[in-house]
C-alpha cells in the first residue's frame, strides 16, 4: 500500500535504502521535496504493516511528473512490489493532473530486470543517453563565447528527439512539447556552429557557493577531437558542467575529452554513466 512520506518513517526508510547503494540520492530526493525545491512528493510501500520501498514524484511542469529513488528492501526483491508501487504512483500523478511520467535506470549490455518491468508496466523507451560530470577544464584553451540559437527546439524535434535532460536538483528529463517551446529556446546556443541547449544555475555545496552547468547536444559536431575541449572550457572554475548526448558517441566524446585534460580519469576530473530514459503517456 502506498503512503506519503512522513519525516518519522526515515530510521525505516534509512535502514534498507543504505543496503541499495547511493543513500545520499535518496536523501536529497527527501531533502528536496521537504524544502519545496522541486513541486511533487515521496512516497513509502508497505507490505504487511511493514515500510519495504521508497520512491518520489516530482512535477517538472505543469504537464510531466518524474519518478526518481527507487528503492527496495533487498528481502522484497523479485515479489513485484516495484511495480506495484510504481502503478500506485501513476495514479497519484495523473490525479495531479499530469500526462506523462518518465523515468531513468543505468543502461546495461544485457537486459536487466528495470528494462523488463518497463515494458510490463507500459512505459516506452525514450532515448538511452550519456551524462557525463566535468570538474576540470583544459589548460590553453580560451573559453569561447556561445551564439545565442532560438531554433533549439525545432532542431530537436526535427532530429527525432523526445526529451531532453535537465540537472538541478537531481537528473531529471522532459518531454519536448510544444508547451516546452519558449522555455528551451531562450537555452538555445552554437558553439562552433553546433547547436547545444546550455542552462546554468547556482548551489552551495559544503558552504560554499558554486556554479552548475547543463548541456544537451544532440547534433554530432564534425570533429569531436577539436569540439569538445573547447566545450570542456565551461567547465566552471568552481563547480562542474554535465554533458548529455546520445550513448552511442561516448568512447569518442570520453577519448576526446580524456586528451584534452591529462590525467583525467573517472573520479578524477570527469564521472561518465549512461542511462535509458522511459516514459508513459498516462491517460
Amino acid at each position: 500500500m502506498l503512503e506519503k512520506y512522513r519525516p518519522e518513517f526515515f530510521p525505516e526508510v534509512a535502514k534498507f535504502a543504505r543496503k541499495c547503494g547511493n543513500f545520499f540520492y535518496v536523501k536529497l530526493i527527501i531533502k528536496t521535496h521537504a524544502r519545496n525545491w522541486l513541486p511533487g512528493e515521496c512516497h513509502v510501500w508497505r507490505e504487511d504493516g511493514r515500510i519495504v520501498a521508497f520512491s518520489a514524484a516530482a512535477y517538472l511542469n505543469p504537464d510531466d511528473a518524474w519518478l526518481w529513488g527507487m528503492r527496495v528492501d533487498p528481502d522484497f526483491r523479485n515479489k513485484g512490489v516495484a511495480a506495484r508501487f510504481t502503478r500506485a504512483q501513476l495514479r497519484v500523478i495523473r490525479a495531479a493532473g499530469r500526462t506523462w511520467a518518465g523515468l531513468n535506470t543505468l543502461d546495461h549490455r544485457k537486459p536487466a530486470p528495470t528494462f523488463r518491468v518497463m515494458e510490463k508496466l507500459g512505459f516506452r523507451l525514450e532515448g538511452t543517453f550519456a551524462d557525463d560530470v566535468y570538474w576540470r577544464r583544459p589548460k590553453r584553451v580560451a573559453r569561447p563565447r556561445l551564439t545565442p540559437y532560438r531554433g533549439i527546439f525545432g532542431q530537436f524535434v526535427e532530429l527525432g528527439l523526445r526529451v531532453y535532460f535537465h540537472q538541478h536538483p537531481g537528473w531529471l528529463s522532459s518531454r519536448l512539447i510544444p508547451a516546452r517551446r519558449r522555455e528551451l529556446n531562450r537555452l538555445g546556443f552554437t558553439l562552433d556552429g553546433v547547436p547545444l541547449m546550455v542552462r546554468r544555475w547556482r548551489y552551495v555545496e559544503k558552504g560554499r557557493p558554486n556554479s552548475g552547468v547543463t548541456v544537451n547536444l544532440f547534433d554530432r559536431p564534425p570533429d569531436l577531437d577539436s569540439f569538445v575541449p573547447r566545450l570542456l572550457a565551461l567547465v566552471p572554475r568552481r563547480g562542474h558542467m554535465v554533458v548529455n548526448y546520445p550513448a552511442e558517441w561516448s568512447r569518442e566524446f570520453r577519448a576526446a575529452a580524456r586528451a584534452a585534460v591529462p590525467n583525467m580519469r573517472k573520479d578524477h576530473g570527469y564521472w561518465p554513466s549512461a542511462w535509458r530514459i522511459y516514459g508513459k503517456e498516462l491517460k
